[in-house]
């Protein structure tokens, strides 16, 4: 490497240099459009310090779309050498002086000053500079970052980039824009014995002259790509397993101790790979695809042609792995194969329509492990992982549009959230549900021909929906785009009341925002309204549904064609079809619910499990009593399915955790659970019965999980008796059940003592695969003995016992979430080590501190989070945990008192 002489550092401390000229805010200008990099990097990966480094040189290919005197690039904490920057004209390689250097801090830009003469429109340049920037440790997993860990008992290193969302200017000097895509060349020095990966195929190595030991490794050049897709990994003693179909190589590289365990999440790396080359009717451009498992980390990352996952999303052994985990690594595997196409070759315009990206990403991964794991039934159970979790989120105050304004580099990171992801999924559902499934997927693969290897904003998807809804005669009452932009415009979604006028055979649809907390809500203006495609169904429909669209400019609509008799319900929103929760008149909740109590299958598995969310979200929001919610879910007992099941534990969970410091009507709330639970529990005979299906493992697992949790004394017994059978044969897996592993454990350590516990921290240590260790881990935080739970938290402080880290902070959660006594003594841990977590995990802690304070509901809860802030000091997270918990005070202001009401009237 050439040594460095004189350089300028850019850091986030320097201050802004008033004459530089920016226009657009944090955006940059288009007087510059990169077309080449050619990035050579060398990771100073075996230097120990805390100060390592990566030395770099970059040249840019550009071309100059206005006169311009500055050349504005993204650059945080790297250091350019003044004295090597070049600038010349590609044709006639004339040579431009930069006068100075000078930067915008707040925006995130360094600021090259050409000297007296101009870089003219419609010419090429090249820019090349030398630069180094930082090797961050692994508490700091951004930009180029090393990672230690263990394996065969022997320390060992890697180094990897993480560049998005803006990330790359960590790394180099470049346009960190999505939309400013180019190709690129990368060079890689590192240690001649270990291996280096990177976008593109290898396709040469030479010895680094200036430094005895390194090697250059020369990948191929790649297609256009965005600045946060370039990947670099540098791997200590790798192993890799490879699997070649047509032109496509796919290999994936993991630690040796681990490889036997992956080779299952290869294979279903290339059934995704071939679904998505054949759905969408395009090939994967790429000659090979690398996965690398990464140990200690919760990563995955789809950089193109270098897929990046934490170690526990790419293992699977028969009889260690749960069936959960197994339908989550292949959805997470299913989400960034999903990327390549949708963030890789058609990439988001601008952050602020993120959902672009990930929305499209998470509801095709369901579409994809339906289609090639239809055992799992993805596509039911979309609903529940993704769209009821949402519409909770999507119910507060605080939400925000699908589609925002970004105006400032930090505000970026934060629009990777449920909304984003989960809500532009939903979306992206509902779409498909009224277009249908042909033209919906023939949109897709026009959207990605039209744009492939640049960039779009969503009025380009709209756009290719439309174009392919007139092609396949396709009849909607609005434009495609005007419907979908009152979903990703405005904020939240509605609830539909369905008010019947049962004598005359019509019905009233009204819309209003749905907010859990009542008490804040806003005055709806014409702008919250939505355009609402509105399905129903009834008993004379024979099992048909029927499309009704709720218009825009009036929020209330007559039905004057239901056909239905007064005796008879309506059910709204068939199949949760739309991002909309529904009401009704009292009348109808009955008929619905004498309809579940005689005959439950008469109405679709997803709509059962829909009419409980619902009915609880609505009590919840005080827009239904809660004797309703409690009586429709009295029919369970004749309920065989998982999703209604799933959607009834998500909803007692609730009443769970306002409910336990009320011991008698607590103990009143077990009761009525637990005798819903028996028939089912009794069906399945638990741990005695071979389960035919994955649905049914899964009903078995959620239904095992809350017996024994709401302590079902068939449910303990079982579990003891097992747990000590495993204890005596220590060495047969096959004993406890994956699907079963954390409940028993847990069951067995909460009911047992320290020899159960000391047994199953054995086991933990003695495991390599990380889904088993979190299981295990997890069961053991359900102990009542607070030595060991004192013990198990200060464990995510400790650098001395080469714990994995990546376990601790879910430890915390299930303390907290198994005994008021463990949520005492994980807030106590939080308050006390708050600046010690943030510093260790990287802002991770937050997760924690949301999971440990979600129950609290009376005025010394406010205090302790007052306390907190106070000791802690300021804290974006603080107000709104004290605004939810002020909604649990209200909450248990409100609907306490009835709710022990019904329950004691129910035991008389």
């Amino acid at each position: 490497m050439e040594q460095c002489c004189r350089f300028i550092v850019i850091l986030s401390t320097v201050l802004v240099v008033a004459n530089a000229q920016i226009d657009g805010g944090m955006r940059l200008s288009r007087n510059l459009i990169p077309r080449h990099y050619t990035l050579r990097l060398l990771p100073h990966v075996l230097d120990e310090s805390d100060n390592a480094m990566v030395d770099g040189f970059v040249q840019i290919d550009v071309r100059c779309t206005q006169d311009t005197r500055q050349i504005v690039l993204h650059a945080v904490d790297v250091r350019v050498n003044l004295e090597s920057i070049k600038v010349y004209d590609r044709a006639s390689r004339e040579r431009f002086f930069v006068q100075n250097i000078t930067q915008d801090v707040e925006n995130q830009f360094v600021i090259l000053h050409i000297r007296r003469k101009y870089l003219v429109k419609g010419a090429n340049y090249v820019i090349a500079m030398n630069f180094i920037s930082r090797l961050n440790s692994q508490d700091k997993p951004r930009g180029f970052y090393r990672l230690k860990y263990m394996e065969a008992g022997q320390p060992s290193v890697m180094a990897l980039t993480q560049m998005e969302p803006v990330d790359a200017r960590k790394v180099f000097p470049c346009f960190d824009e999505p939309n400013m895509k180019a190709d690129f060349t990368i060079i890689v020095g590192r240690p001649a014995n270990m291996i280096s990966v990177s976008n593109m195929p290898l396709f040469k190595t030479l010895p680094v002259q200036e430094l005895p030991g390194y090697q250059w490794d020369y990948f191929h050049r790649s297609f256009a790509m965005s600045t946060y897709l370039v990947s670099v990994a540098i791997l200590d003693s790798p192993s890799w397993l490879s699997l070649s179909d047509g032109n496509i190589k796919l290999r994936l590289w993991a630690r040796p101790s681990l490889l036997n365990h992956t080779k299952y999440f290869l294979k279903v790396a290339r059934k995704m790979l071939d679904f998505y080359q054949n759905y969408l009717a395009l090939d994967f451009p790429l000659p090979k695809q690398d996965l690398i498992a990464i140990p200690n980390t919760e990563t995955a990352m789809e950089n193109w042609g270098l897929m990046i996952f934490g170690e526990q999303f790419l293992t699977y052994e028969v009889g260690i792995t749960s069936s959960e985990k197994k339908e989550f690594n292949t959805l997470a595997m299913a989400h960034e194969m999903a990327h390549q196409w949708f963030g890789n070759l058609v990439t988001l315009e601008w952050w602020g329509e993120l959902w672009l990206n990930e929305g499209l990403a998470t509801y095709l991964s369901y579409v994809a492990v339906d289609q090639v794991f239809p055992e799992y039934k993805m596509e039911e159970k979309f609903v529940l992982n993704e769209m009821q979790k949402v519409m909770q989120d999507d119910a507060l105050i605080t939400s925000h549009p699908v589609s925002q304004p970004v105006n400032h580099p930090e505000e970026i990171i934060s629009l990777f959230d449920a909304i984003s992801y989960k809500k532009g999924a939903t979306l992206l559902r509902m779409l498909n549900e009224f277009l249908g499934q042909k033209t919906f997927k023939q949109g897709l693969t026009r959207y990605l021909k039209k744009l492939e290897y640049g960039s779009a904003v969503q009025e380009d998807l709209w756009s290719a929906f439309t174009h392919q809804a007139a092609i396949n005669k396709v009849k909607l009452p609005y434009d495609i785009k005007f419907i979908m932009q009152t979903w990703t415009k405005n904020v939240g979604y509605p609830v539909v009341t369905i008010s019947r006028n049962y004598s005359a055979r019509i019905a009233t649809a009204v819309q209003s925002r749905f907010l859990l907390n009542q008490v804040n809500n806003v005055s709806n203006e014409n702008n919250d309204l939505w355009v609402i495609p509105l399905t129903f169904m009834t008993p004379s429909l024979n099992g048909e549904t029927k499309l009704r669209w709720l218009p825009p400019l009036s929020r209330a609509e007559n039905f004057t064609d239901l056909n239905v008799e007064d005796d008879q319900w309506v059910i709204c929103n068939v199949n949760r079809s739309g991002f909309y929760r529904v009401n009704y008149d009292e009348r109808n909740w009955n008929l619905i619910w004498a309809q579940l109590l005689h005959d439950p299958e008469q109405i679709p598995t997803i709509s059962r499990a829909e009419l409980v969310d619902n009915a609880f979200h609505l009590a919840r929001a005080d827009l239904l009593p809660y004797r309703m919610a409690l009586n429709l879910a009295n029919y369970l007992r004749k309920e065989t399915e998982y999703l209604p099941w799933r959607s009834a534990f998500d909803a007692f969970q609730y009443i769970d955790a306002m409910l336990i410091r009320r011991p008698s009507t607590y103990e009143a709330f077990k009761q009525f659970i637990v005798g819903n639970l028996a028939p089912l529990y009794e069906q399945l005979t638990v741990f005695s019965q071979i389960i035919d299906g994955k649905d049914s493992m899964r009903l078995l697992s959620e239904s095992t999980k809350w017996a024994c949790h709401w302590d079902q004394k068939d449910c303990v017994a079982n579990a003891l008796v097992v747990y000590r059978e495993w204890m005596t044969r220590p060495n047969e897996p096959e004993v406890v059940p994956a699907d079963l592993k954390r409940v028993i454990t847990c069951t067995a350590v909460r009911h047992l003592n320290w020899p159960e516990w000391q047994f199953a921290w054995t086991k933990f240590q003695e495991s390599n695969i990380q889904t088993e260790k979190s299981d295990l881990l997890n069961g053991m935080a359900c102990t009542t003995n607070t030595s060991l739970l004192s013990s198990m938290l200060k464990w995510t402080l400790d650098d001395s016992s080469n714990h994995e880290n990546i376990y601790f902070l879910d430890v915390i959660k299930s303390i907290a979430s198994e005994s008021l006594v463990g949520r005492d003594l994980a807030f106590d841990f939080l308050l006390s080590n708050w600046v010690a977590l943030k510093r260790r995990y990287n802002g991770r802690p937050d997760s924690a501190l949301e999971s440990v304070t979600s129950s609290f509901n009376n005025l010394s809860d406010l205090e302790k989070l007052e306390s907190f802030q106070k000791e802690n000091g300021e804290n974006d997270l603080i107000p709104y945990l004290y605004g939810i918990t002020e909604t649990n005070v209200l909450w248990m202001a409100k609907h306490y008192q009835s709710i022990d009401e019904w329950l004691h009237q129910l035991r008389i």
